[in-house]
């Protein structure tokens, strides 16, 4: 009696068993929406759109609060690396995959600037970051993500051995430190504001909380959209009305307050963890079960990466005649006029990244890439494991 008593219990205290379950699209949607915003992040940031619209204009803190509210899309997407791999089976070969579309497709984009485009200044450098992407750092998040993952087999065992409350408690300490550095105004952690693995990592663990145990019973859409909204506005206020304190000569340009005035606006601010977490518990919830939609968003979730890789690919990037015409948006006659601008602009980008994403996933199928790097891998893991 007390054996089978304690069997129940252990039952009820195990997280779910890591069985293959349907995707879950309304996360696959989420996907496609981080990536838009990510683009959004660059057209408003390296399109120069709020640098040129003149501090404190109208124009200037809209495009400041869309910057804020789009800053969360990499914290978006670290959240659903853990929340869609803590379950999967794990294989080395997928780092092959990856290191192979980076490669690809950046060496692709290099070669149709620098030969397709007069304008475009190709150099030595862009040529080795598009066939050598992790020793040239050309790409931040690949770079984390690849040292990320020969430990998610080690994350993944030990995720899932943990009880509920330990692995909420896990991720409040993992969180701490976004506190501490509001507080210290320093980064004592060694997160390096975000662009590093290790902040990949406390963010692999906060989402794969949400895929083994479900999104909380408090978490409705009510309660999800209004917090990001307002967590958005708390970090945006707190930039312009330091600048707007500076403008009125209450501080200094040197002053400590100025110096930091965008603190909130960082990937480890705890605004930036909330307003991501908060997305990622909208969207798991959506029931997405008609064919055409599921199709139409599990082909563009698949794209995302490669629309991240071609619109960051170094010859793409430094292309001032393509990003310094968003300049004009900001100096727009009307706030609508430069909304709309940027929303064509950034879709414009997003689909065409897309397209050629796409394009070459369905190229690899036709080669028939994956099953040769299958065969090779499978050939060297039975060589690794054949016993002397």
């Amino acid at each position: 009696m007390a054996n089978t008593v304690a069997k129940n219990h252990a039952k009820i205290q195990a997280p779910p068993t890591t069985l293959k379950e349907e995707r879950n699209m309304g996360v696959e949607l989420f996907r496609v929406v981080s990536m838009i915003l990510v683009v959004l992040l660059h057209v408003l940031g390296h399109g120069g759109v709020y640098s040129a619209a003149g501090t404190l204009t109208d124009n200037y803190k809209v495009a400041w609060f869309l910057e804020t509210l789009a800053y969360c899309s990499v914290n978006c997407y670290a959240l659903i690396s853990g929340f869609a791999n803590v379950k999967s089976g794990f294989k080395f070969r997928r780092i092959i995959y990856l290191w192979l579309e980076v490669v690809t497709l950046n060496v692709a984009l290099t070669a149709v600037m620098h030969f397709l485009v007069p304008t475009a200044t190709v150099t030595k450098d862009y040529w080795l970051r598009a066939f050598f992407p992790l020793t040239r750092r050309a790409f931040w998040y690949f770079c984390a993500y690849f040292f990320m993952f020969p430990l998610l087999p080690i994350l993944n065992k030990g995720l899932l051995s943990l009880k509920k409350y330990q692995h909420i408690i896990i991720c409040f300490m993992l969180m701490a430190p976004t506190v501490f550095r509001i507080i210290m105004n320093k980064d004592n952690y060694v997160l390096g504001s975000g662009y590093s693995a290790l902040w990949l990592i406390c963010l692999y663990v906060i989402g794969s909380y949400f895929r083994i145990y479900g999104a909380p019973k408090w978490a409705k859409w009510f309660v999800t959209l209004p917090t990001f909204f307002i967590a958005t506005y708390i970090a945006w206020h707190h930039k312009i009305n330091i600048e707007m304190m500076y403008a009125e000569k209450l501080i200094t340009k040197d002053s400590e307050l100025y110096t930091n005035r965008g603190i909130l606006i960082s990937y480890i601010s705890p605004c930036m963890v909330v307003m991501a977490v908060c997305l990622l518990l909208f969207f798991m919830q959506i029931k997405i079960k008609h064919k055409i939609p599921k199709l139409i968003i599990s082909n563009l979730g698949k794209a995302t990466f490669g629309v991240f890789i071609l619109h960051v690919g170094a010859a793409f990037w430094y292309w001032k005649d393509f990003w310094n015409q968003f300049k004009v948006f900001g100096k727009a006659p009307t706030v609508w006029d430069m909304l709309w601008k940027v929303a064509v602009a950034t879709l414009f980008i997003y689909l065409c990244a897309s397209l050629i994403s796409l394009a070459r996933i369905y190229l690899f199928k036709l080669l028939k890439i994956h099953k040769g790097i299958d065969f090779l891998a499978d050939l060297t893991a039975r060589t690794l494991d054949k016993e002397k």
